[in-house]
């Protein structure tokens, strides 16, 4: 199973094991959002971010206070990257009034491989973002559709990929 953590779940983790570290007290965001990049590991759930938020974790190792912990999170997160549909589904996705940054999420979460190449897509897409998740609940079954179609469409393996789940990190369970 495959998870893509969103920017804020991410930045969350971060802080959360940046505070544990301290000891400073967690907000609820930093501890469902740790509790997770914890969890994962016993329940074999892989996590992912997106190519921008590797981008930014690049510049905070250089950074002594973040170094260690932005390493360690590293070593258990790993970066997807976009595949051949990627943009293409991203542009159907606009139509469901997503956002741009959403859509960018939503479409690495269904078209979306790891640098060796060996996965297509997410299971799930953790995030806290509430409308992403209201809109992606109420448009889920016409986006089911929408994709199924391009599937028909679309060759090996590509016509394998499926809509994640998107939820809260703390709803996330196996």
């Amino acid at each position: 199973m495959r998870c893509l953590l969103d920017k804020v779940v991410a930045r969350y983790t971060l802080t959360g094991l940046l505070k544990l570290a301290e000891g400073a007290a967690m907000t609820r965001e930093e501890l469902f959002s740790l509790d997770l990049f914890v969890r994962a590991e016993s329940i074999s759930l892989r996590l992912y971010m997106a190519p921008s938020s590797a981008r930014v974790l690049q510049r905070l190792v250089e950074l002594p206070r973040y170094s260690t912990i932005v390493r360690r999170f590293r070593e258990r997160v790993g970066v997807v990257f976009p595949t051949r549909y990627y943009k293409r589904w991203a542009r159907r996705l606009r139509n469901y009034s997503f956002g741009r940054e959403d859509t960018a999420v939503l479409a690495l979460a269904t078209f979306a491989t790891n640098e060796e190449a060996t996965i297509l897509g997410m299971h799930f897409v953790a995030t806290y973002d509430q409308p992403l998740i209201n809109n992606w609940t109420v448009q889920e079954e016409s986006l089911r559709a929408r994709l199924e179609t391009m599937r028909r469409d679309v060759p090996d393996p590509y016509c394998d990929a499926l809509l994640p789940q998107v939820l809260r990190p703390e709803q996330i369970v196996l």
